[in-house]
């Protein structure tokens, strides 16, 4: 053999064996958003600038969404004129805390007044570093307030999962990628890193490597769409745990793909395609920005060291 051609066939072998190589072959298929995966500053600031103007000064709380559909209560009162204080709220607090500190603390600080009367709901708090009881409880959605404003009703409501409110819990948590990773913070903050992982890769594992468009867990299996902000929850959890994920990139870019021209905000849900479906809505753009509080995400690292 030429010492030309053994040369140029060692080459190759050890590009075939390299770590490199082997990297590049786990992560999921070619997807055309993966080059505009990390967001401008322009990206951030819009989808700011959408709770912003969702924030209603008079009851110092951000809108669900600019959707005119009724809320789940079905007392004439649309999306946006609903607000929820959490998780919609308790997450707007802490995703403007870069952008506009005035209204994110004003937030806050309602927020608050209603966890003092209503207490916490359980399960979003883990995001601000708010350990919560395992197993998760399913959730019961409480109106607090139903009364007119400047000739507006308006409602304001609580996802809540305290044992009271419904004592049924999710014995299948593993199936929805949201549950994983609010276990995933938890076990983390208790300095429980393997479980912490455990859950975390658990959420990664349900990610929909074919398309990169989402989640593809058990609530996308049943209404046929994917939940975007999770997408938002995800990106938090791996920066607030410091796991390395090999689909992160991928989870980010498909995020601000759903950011919506008009309004900055992120799409509610989208199609198994990836096409948006609905309006843009405070969860998942609050779920979002959260993963950008950097400030947030180092409490975490200081506190599990």
């Amino acid at each position: 053999m030429k010492k030309t051609s053994f040369v140029l066939i060692t080459f190759i072998m050890m590009i075939l064996i390299s770590p490199v190589f082997i990297f590049i072959a786990q992560i999921p298929g070619n997807d055309p958003k993966l080059p505009e995966s990390y967001p401008s500053q322009t990206q951030l600031e819009n989808a700011a600038t959408y709770l912003i103007s969702m924030y209603n000064p008079t009851i110092g709380l951000i809108a669900n969404s600019e959707d005119t559909g009724l809320n789940p209560t079905n007392n004439s009162v649309p999306h946006t004129n609903t607000y929820w204080v959490y998780s919609d709220n308790l997450w707007a607090g802490y995703a403007l805390q870069s952008f506009n500190r005035e209204i994110a603390e004003n937030i806050t600080d309602n927020v608050q007044q209603f966890i003092v009367e209503y207490g916490w709901p359980l399960l979003f708090e883990v995001t601000i570093g708010v350990q919560i009881p395992t197993p998760i409880h399913n959730g019961k959605d409480i109106v607090v307030y139903d009364d007119f404003v400047n000739g507006t009703r308006i409602q304001v409501l609580l996802d809540r999962h305290q044992p009271q409110d419904n004592p049924s819990i999710f014995d299948d948590a593993d199936e929805y990628a949201d549950l994983c990773f609010y276990m995933s913070i938890n076990f983390s903050i208790k300095g429980d890193t393997t479980k912490s992982e455990q859950w975390f890769r658990s959420g990664e594992a349900l990610w929909n490597y074919t398309t990169n468009n989402g989640f593809y867990d058990k609530a996308t299996r049943t209404i046929g769409r994917y939940q975007n902000y999770k997408l938002g929850l995800f990106l938090f959890t791996q920066r607030a745990t410091g796991f390395k994920s090999n689909i992160a990139e991928y989870v980010e870019a498909t995020a601000w793909s759903y950011q919506k021209n008009d309004s900055g905000g992120i799409t509610t849900q989208s199609g198994l395609n990836g096409s948006f479906n609905g309006t843009a809505n405070a969860e998942a753009t609050s779920a979002l920005l959260l993963a950008y509080n950097y400030e947030l995400i180092h409490s975490f690292h200081s506190t599990t060291g």
